[in-house]
């Protein structure tokens, strides 16, 4: 199925330095740029913040948007966010021809209860949230589904185990994306009664040298 659109409602932004960028963002707006390869340079535009985090909730990988007064259909490239706060500071927008071939990331949609987590005691893992794939613009599913019901502790699934349809396949196919892995607390009570055990033995080995009698040095003479 392919992916939702959705517009997103941007206008030109002339303000460039640090301070001018945080006022802009202390007003709710978060500065972004529109570049596309039909395009000799990059459009600096500012975005409202729910505008944009509605956006991002939505099921749309393509999204519409007016650019210099026209009509452009844009994926989202990168968003750069603050490394402790997590707050979205910069959004880039790349244009792109519907009927071109683009890389983009798809969500992975998780459904079920593995069996090693229900029955086995397991804890589940997700490693990728998401898959890069390559194909036409039009044809850029919503999401990939992946039902995980008969996952077994120990047990995980990787890219190449995904039903992708005809696109071509960017991340690695060895990639894992799911696990059931044996519960922390399970690894670390193991951990420390192999621990107690190496303890008792060096113990032992220290009270039977002790018990033994030196052996005695040769003479000097």
């Amino acid at each position: 199925m392919s992916t939702a659109e959705y517009k997103i409602e941007v206008s030109k932004r002339d303000e460039a330095g640090k301070g001018e960028l945080r006022r802009l963002r202390a007003d709710g707006f978060i500065p972004g740029i529109y570049y596309a390869h039909d395009q000799k340079e990059a459009v600096p535009l500012k975005v409202d913040f729910k505008v944009l985090h509605q956006a991002l909730h939505s099921e749309a990988l393509i999204y519409h948007m007016s650019v210099g007064g026209k009509r452009r259909n844009v994926l989202i490239k990168e968003i750069q966010y603050h490394p402790v706060t997590e707050e979205i500071l910069h959004v880039d927008f790349q244009g792109v021809r519907m009927d071109a071939e683009v890389a983009v990331r798809v969500p992975v949609h998780l459904s079920g209860r593995p069996v090693g987590v229900k029955d086995e005691g397991g804890l589940l893992h997700q490693a990728l949230l998401d898959v890069e794939i390559r194909c036409r613009a039009d044809e850029i599913p919503s999401h990939f589904d992946l039902d995980i019901t008969e996952l077994h502790l120990g047990e995980s699934v990787h890219v190449s185990d995904l039903d992708i349809g005809s696109a071509e396949l960017v991340t690695s196919p060895d990639a894992m994306v799911v696990s059931v892995a044996r519960a922390r607390g399970v690894v670390e009570e193991v951990e420390e009664e192999v621990e107690e055990e190496e303890f008792v033995f060096e113990e032992e080995g220290k009270e039977k040298a002790e018990a033994e009698p030196e052996a005695e040095k040769p003479s000097e003479e």
